[in-house]
Order: structure tokens, then sequence, then C-alpha cells
């Protein structure tokens, strides 16, 4: 009989016994690894949760009430006195650190948290990191343990480990857009858009848009001496308030005004444009002469007289003001269907729309001063144009005038003065709708081609580019148009040659240029200059972007 078996079995038991222990061992350890990856989990959550109330607490403050106005040293010093707060109220310091300029709180190292285990560092003015926020409107907060105490992970020799969390917050301001133009890109196979010539500034024309910014779903073009585009910012190198919008990845201008690119295209706003059907009763006119359509059917009449003592002093011909001219000169027309140009080609004339929407189905073409809604606080004058996919287009021409002014009432050359308001239409007013409504003016209807997919990211086709163009307005101090002009498929042209500086609303177009030394200021539809206060991605667990 042998016992080699029993010895072997033995042997098998011993190995066993060694190989439990050895994964006992380092079941032991990765539990203990687990918790302790587990309470620094919990700390870092505790630490993002009051890291983003102080953010948020802070970023309260810089937001200048009324204005889009960046903040300063004041609204930067009651953020971060206001972060420091909740900071040591939720840390549980025993006193609270200075956060004035020069502190080491304002540094990427931070300083200590007295009284506690935690580091902290707060930056504003700008802060160094942010995805959608602007890094001036912004604070930076973090919450650093440096030596988070370990339990089971000591067995490994790891002592402590360091637990830092960062947050973001800031003031996000809304686009407001002095010049808008919607052709969307052409791309070409090297990269570039055939389409880049969205907006083109030329000829000595200078282009200042007021307390806004311009978008364009391609790019913008500046050349010829002295051509300059201006927006209402600090000097070079900022920073910045207002930007020109691009949705093209590269930028076609160099130097001034600062370009920003836009992470998707703009859509067409789709505003309400009178239509004739809603109202039945609108009177056509038909006659040769428009005689018809005339007040009193003829120039100089008795009721077009009238009208004359209700235009303000400053509206003028040839230094004449309306008021004074001969009768003869001055033609009162009144508002509803034209089957015909309205045409006045002389430059010693004036013409007068009285209140109400003109359907120009033939378009309109003056070289005599043109005034419609002259009447401060009153309702003015509004100016519908067709769509034209073909050639010989009509088109509002009144780039011979020497001055065209729609709705600009009593304040014409009057700061003090007051504007007019919408055109009355189907118990309603012209104008845009949603808040704020804003009156509009001159209206081209769209190529509904034009807007279909795939606008806005790409144009649907180029005959939308080789459209004729229906709006051609003076330049320089001949022109002077409140409101919206809304015209988002017609390549709009601005020329004239004036020393002086015209004013046009807020105008959404296709394509426009400004040629012919026109100096203009635009505009936009004044909003809520209040921002929105919320968290940015920056330094979030999902987000990379995180600087010290």
């Amino acid at each position: 009989m042998t016992h080699q078996p029993a010895a072997r079995n033995q042997s098998e038991r011993g190995q066993i016994l060694v190989l439990a222990a050895l994964l006992m061992v380092i079941l032991i350890g990765i539990t203990g690894l687990a918790i302790d990856v587990s309470a620094a989990y919990m700390a870092d959550r505790f630490q993002r949760a009051v890291a983003d109330a102080a953010a948020l607490a802070g970023g309260q403050d810089l937001q200048i009430p009324g204005s889009k106005a960046l903040p300063g040293a004041t609204q930067y010093q009651s953020a971060r006195t206001h972060a420091m707060d909740i900071l040591v109220s939720e840390l549980r310091a025993t006193s609270t650190p200075s956060v004035s300029a020069g502190s080491p709180c304002l540094t990427p190292a931070g300083c200590t948290l007295p009284g506690t285990p935690y580091e902290v560092a707060l930056r504003t003015g700008p802060s160094p990191s942010c995805v959608d926020c602007d890094p001036f409107r912004a604070i930076q907060v973090t919450i650093r343990q440096p030596a988070f105490g370990l339990t089971f992970a000591r067995i490994f020799g790891q002592q402590s480990w360091t637990v830092s969390t960062t947050s973001v917050a800031g003031i996000v301001q809304s686009r407001q857009y002095g010049l808008v133009t919607l052709r969307p890109p052409r791309p070409r196979a090297n990269g570039s858009d055939a389409n880049e010539v969205d907006i083109h500034v030329t000829g000595g024309s200078r282009v200042q848009v007021d307390n806004a910014d311009i978008g364009t779903n391609s790019n913008l073009v500046i050349d010829g001496s002295n051509s300059a585009v201006l927006l209402q910012n600090p000097a070079a190198p900022g920073p910045y308030t207002y930007f020109v919008w691009h949705y093209d990845t590269y930028q076609a201008w160099s130097g001034q005004p600062p370009g920003s690119q836009l992470t998707s295209p703009i859509e067409d706003p789709d505003y309400p444009i009178p239509q004739r059907s809603a109202v039945p009763s609108t009177p056509v006119y038909t006659a040769t002469s428009l005689s018809d359509a005339m007040l009193g059917g003829a120039p100089g009449s008795t009721a077009c007289q009238t009208e004359m003592t209700k235009v303000p002093p400053e509206y003028k011909v040839g230094g004449t003001s309306i008021k004074n001219m001969i009768p003869s000169r001055v033609t009162c027309y009144k508002p509803g269907i034209y089957t015909r140009e309205l045409n006045n080609s002389k430059n010693n004339e004036a013409v007068l729309l009285t209140p109400g929407v003109y359907f120009l189905d033939k378009g309109l073409d003056v070289s005599a001063v043109l005034v419609g809604g002259y009447v401060g606080n009153s309702a003015g004058v509004a100016i519908v144009l067709p769509t034209c996919p073909g050639i010989n287009c009509p088109a509002f021409t009144g780039n011979n005038s020497p001055s065209v002014a729609l709705n600009f009432g009593n304040a014409y050359q009057n700061s003090s003065g007051q504007r007019a308001t919408a055109a009355a239409w189907n118990g309603g007013f012209v104008v845009t709708g949603g808040v704020p409504s804003t009156l509009m003016s001159i209206m081209v209807e769209p190529d509904q081609g034009c807007l279909a997919p795939p606008f806005p990211t790409l144009e649907p086709s180029n005959s939308c580019s080789n459209r004729q163009p229906q709006l051609k307005l003076p330049g320089g101090g001949a022109l002077a148009l409140a409101g919206i002009q809304y015209a988002p498929t017609d390549n709009t042209q601005v020329t004239g040659n004036s020393p002086q500086t015209g004013v046009l609303g807020q105008i959404i177009s296709w394509t426009i240029v400004f040629s012919g030394s026109s100096t203009l200021s635009l505009e936009a539809v004044v909003g809520n200059t209040s921002g929105i206060l919320r968290l940015d991605p920056a330094c979030s667990p999902t987000v990379n972007i995180c600087n010290p």
C-alpha cells in the first residue's frame, strides 16, 4: 500500500491556502481602494456643488443693469466678495481671506481657507476658462484639498490625494444685430467660400453700427481707400463688446472690426409682411400718371398744402423747408396698391407719403426728396415691394435722391423730437411681432426658393446671388430710415457720396454692398440688454477646457 496520494493532497491543500490568502489580500486592497475612491468622489461632488454656488453668487455681479457694457473693477471686486462669502460659509472657514487686488487667493495657486483643509482660488477679469461665456463677464472658482486623507490606500504607500474642483459662471449676452446678411456659404474644394462677399464695404464707405453686432452667414470684405466698418468698441486690443459674427470658418478681412465665428447659421426671422388680400378694400391706383393716387388729384393741391403744414421745418429741399415750398413742387401720395411706378425725376421737388401701407408693384424711382412718416409719435408709413426672381425687377430706387426719410417724425435732424410709430394695417400695425415689437419701414417679399433647404447651411441656388437688387438706397446724410428694413433675399445696394452721416435702421438682406463714399450709422433693434447668468461647461467633468 502506498501513501503518495495523501501526500499530494496535503501539498495541494497548502497551495490553495496560499492562493486564498493572496486573493484575500488583493480583495481587501481592492475594497479599500474602492472605499477611498468613493470617498474622494463624494468629496469632489461636495466641492463641485459649493464651487457652482460660489461661481453663481459672484457671477450675478458681472451684469451692469440695462447695459451691455463690460464689468469694471467695482463689479469684479463684488463678484469675488460674494463668491468668497459662499466658500467661507459652506466650507466652515474660521475667517474670510482678502479678495482685493494682490491677494494670493486671486492666483492659480490660490490661498488656504483658514480652519479648513481647503485651498481656494478666484479668477475674474478675465476668467481663464470659457467655452460659451465671455471671459470678461465670468468668474472661475477653484476648491482644492491638497491632502485628502486615505485609509486603505495607505497599504500601497498612498497617504493622500489632491481633490480639486473648478467651476465657471458668467453672464451670456444675446446678440443684437444692426446688420444681417442671410446668404449661406458656397464652399470651394480648397476650404474657402465662393460666397464670402456677403457684406461688401468699398469705395471709401464707412459703416458705423451703433450698440450692436453684425451677423453674416458667410463673411465680410472691406476694400478701397478709407473704407471701414466701425463698431462701438474700446480701442484695440479691447476687450470688445461687439463683433462681426461670421459663419465661415475663416475671417475674410484683417484688423478691425473684431470678428467671431458663429457655430450655427442665422435663420430668416420670417417677419410678417402685410398682405393685400387681408384688406380687400385697399384702393388700387391704375392711372398712367398716378393722379388717382395723389392727394387732391394733382401736385400742390389744397389737400396736399394742408399736409405740407404738418412737415417739420428740418425737412428741406435745396435749403427750403418743404412746408414753405412752392406748392406745385410738392406731390402728396395716398397709401394703397400701385400698378404703376411711382416716379419723380426732379431733385428740386418733394414727394410726401401720407400715413399707411404702400404696395409698390412696379417699384419707386425718385430723384426728388422723399419723406414719409413725418409726424412724431403718430402712425407712419410702410413700403412693400413684390418678390422678383427674374430681371427688370420693381425696385426702391432712391440713390439719386437728395434725401430719403421714412418714419423719422419730428426727430429728423432734431435730437429732442420723436419718431413716427408703425404704419397702421388691418386693425394693427406693421411690426415684427415678438418682444420687442419693432416697426418696419421697407419690406421686399422674399423668394421662398432661396429660403428652402439646404438654407441656411448652404445656398439653395446660385440664382439667388444673381438676383437684381430691389433696394437701392442713397448713402450718407441723404438717408434716414427708422425701424427695420426687411429684404431677406435681396442683394441690397447702398450708394452715395455725402459728407454727412445718414441713419439706416437695422437691415436684413441676402447680401449688401456699401459704396460711393457713403457714411452710415446703423441701428439695432433694442431688445433686453440684460444677460443670462449660467454655469459654463468649462472645467466640468465632460469638458477638457480648464486653465488654472
